[in-house]
């Protein structure tokens, strides 16, 4: 690995979102929700990070929440609640964890964060809008639209607070292409034809991008210098965008 190239667990640049960015930090210092809304690879789950470090703010998380009682928990063990009449909190009911997790919010406010939430149901409906009214609480959701939130559209429903997440241009979808030819060590390939190739395909999508970059660096898609798209941009297809 050169002494320029990045590991791969290191963060992405965050191209094409200054204004997010900027609108997302100044929710958390302020304590203002948002929702957050964008197709699987635009980069939600990257602009709150990155908010968050620069709010300094630390955020409660909770991924892909299928379920309250499993929001409920994970959020209990973030928050450090003690429920005395269960030694596991996996094991406390939904009764009991609501009040402690609003008491823990109410004691120590600070952001939560659901990435990825869809089809919520009225029972997470009505703990969130719970948790949204209290002070200096605030909550930040992303989705990948405002259909695919179930109950929750009720709650999230004013524009001011939604962050939408749009294609990049083909100005900062070159250097992301650039930036992750660079991580995955593509130089060595005939980038011209691939690079031409991946741009059309991913349409903006950062995602996409970077997971036609990571799987380029594979043997299995070379040959030779070339790089075997069709069965790559299949592949990339069907693989959890990062």
């Amino acid at each position: 690995m050169g002494s320029g190239t990045k590991p791969p667990d290191a963060p992405w640049p965050l191209i094409g979102r200054r204004e997010e960015l900027r609108n997302l930090t100044y929710a958390l210092v302020e304590r203002r929700s948002r929702l957050v809304l964008g197709p699987p690879g635009a980069g939600k789950t990257r602009l709150v990070r990155e908010a968050e470090r620069l709010a300094g703010q630390r955020c409660a998380w909770a991924e892909r929440p299928r379920a309250l009682h499993a929001f409920l928990v994970e959020a209990a063990e973030q928050l450090h609640c003690r429920i005395e009449r269960f030694a596991d909190l996996e094991q406390a009911t939904s009764m009991s964890l609501k009040p402690a997790v609003l008491d823990a919010l109410q004691r120590s406010p600070r952001c939560v964060a659901i990435d990825d939430l869809a089809w919520a149901d009225p029972r997470m409906y009505r703990f969130l809008r719970e948790l949204y009214y209290l002070p200096d609480v605030c909550l930040i959701v992303t989705a990948a639209s405002r259909d695919s939130l179930g109950y929750v559209r009720r709650l999230l429903w004013d524009p001011r607070e939604e962050i939408a997440l749009e294609p990049l241009n083909r100005v900062e979808s070159q250097e992301l292409f650039e930036a992750a030819a660079d991580r995955y060590q593509l130089r060595s390939l005939d980038l011209e034809d691939f690079r031409r190739k991946a741009l059309a395909a991913a349409r903006g999508n950062p995602g996409q991008i970077v997971s036609m970059c990571r799987l380029a660096g594979r043997p299995e898609y070379h040959n030779g210098r070339y790089v075997k798209f069709l069965p790559l941009r299949m592949d990339a297809l069907s693989s959890r965008l990062p």
